[in-house]
C-alpha cells in the first residue's frame, strides 16, 4: 500500500471546502499528531502558507520517533537564492526539524519564470537543509515539463482522485517512479468535497453534485464509505509512493488509517469524472 503522509493545511488555516471556514483547535492538533505518530505515520507535509502549522508541528511532534517533515518555499520568497535559503531556515526553526526531507516550490510557475530557482534548491541541499528538492504541480504536463527541464527535481506532488483519474494509468509517471523519483498524490478527497453529502455542496459547486451523488450511491451499494473508495483508489495507483491525507479529528484520521478496502468490481463505469472546473480548486471562487 502507498505510504500515508499527514498533510497539515487544516492545522493553521481554514483549508477545505467541508470545514465550513473553521480551523482546527490547537488541542485537537496535538491529539491528531500524537495519534498519527502512535499509529506509525512518520511523514508530515507542511508549508509557511499553512498559517501556524509549522509551529504546531514544532511544538507537538515527538522527534525521538524521527518524523520526516517536508515544507515549501512560497512564491513571495523566490526573489533570490538568499531569500529561498532564509525561507527554509525559518521553516526549520518553526518545525524544530534538523533537516527537511523534501523542500518543494509551492508555485510551479516559479520554475519557469524565476531563473535562480534551481540554483537556490541546489544551495539548500548542499547546505544540508533538505535531503531533496521537488515541486507541487497541478497537472501531469507541468510535472513532465518540470522534470525534463530540471532533472535535479526528484519529488513531485500531483493532484489525483477517484473522480479525476487523469494520471492514474500514466506510463510516463510509472517510468519516473522506476527511475527513483517520488510521486506524491494530493487532493485525494478534493479538499473534502468528495466526502460531503450532496445536499451540503455549495451552489457555486453545484456541477459536482451529480457526480458526488453517484459516488455515494456506489459506496452504499458496495457496503463501503466514500472515504474507503477514495483511499482504495489512491492505494491502487501504481506509480504513487505517498498519499497526502488531512484530518480535522482523531476519529477521522483513525478511519483513514484503518481503511483497507479494495476497489469494487466495475467501479470505473459507475463513478463519474467530475468537470474540469470542479477538479481545480483554484477556480472555485471565480
Amino acid at each position: 500500500m502507498v505510504n500515508l503522509i499527514l498533510g497539515t493545511a487544516t492545522f493553521g488555516t481554514t483549508y477545505g471546502i467541508s470545514n465550513r471556514g473553521l480551523g482546527t483547535d490547537q488541542s485537537v492538533v496535538k491529539e491528531i499528531l500524537e495519534f498519527a505518530q502512535g499509529a506509525g505515520i512518520s511523514a508530515f507535509d507542511t508549508a509557511p502558507a499553512y498559517g501556524s502549522s509549522e509551529e504546531l508541528l514544532g511544538s507537538n511532534l515527538d522527534y525521538s520517533l524521527r518524523p520526516r517533515v517536508s515544507s515549501k518555499i512560497p512564491r513571495s520568497k523566490m526573489n533570490s537564492v538568499q531569500d529561498m535559503v532564509a525561507s527554509v531556515q525559518a521553516s526549520l526553526r518553526r518545525t524544530k526539524a534538523d533537516r527537511l526531507e523534501t523542500i518543494y516550490l509551492h508555485d510551479q510557475t516559479s520554475l519557469f519564470d524565476t531563473h535562480h530557482a534551481i540554483t537556490g534548491l541546489n544551495e539548500i541541499i548542499s547546505m544540508g537543509l533538505a535531503e531533496c528538492a521537488g515541486v507541487s504541480v497541478y497537472s501531469l504536463q507541468a510535472l513532465l515539463e518540470a522534470k525534463e527541464k530540471y532533472p535535479v527535481l526528484s519529488v513531485f506532488q500531483i493532484p489525483e482522485n477517484i473522480c479525476d483519474r487523469r494520471s492514474k494509468g500514466s506510463l510516463d509517471l510509472e517510468k519516473l517512479a522506476l527511475e527513483g523519483n517520488k510521486l506524491i498524490v494530493r487532493s485525494i478527497f478534493l479538499q473534502g468535497l468528495l466526502l460531503m453529502a450532496p445536499t451540503d455542496i455549495p451552489k457555486t459547486l453545484e456541477k459536482a453534485r451529480p457526480g458526488i451523488l453517484r459516488l455515494r450511491q456506489f459506496a452504499e451499494n458496495n457496503s463501503v464509505s466514500p472515504l474507503d473508495l477514495c483511499l482504495s483508489y489512491g492505494h491502487d495507483i501504481a506509480w504513487a509512493s505517498g498519499l497526502i491525507v488531512g484530518a480535522i479529528s482523531v476519529k477521522q484520521l483513525q478511519e483513514i488509517i484503518e481503511s483497507n478496502e479494495i476497489l469494487p468490481p466495475n467501479w470505473e463505469s459507475k463513478i463519474d469524472i467530475l468537470p474540469d472546473a470542479i477538479l481545480d480548486p483554484r477556480t472555485w471562487n471565480q
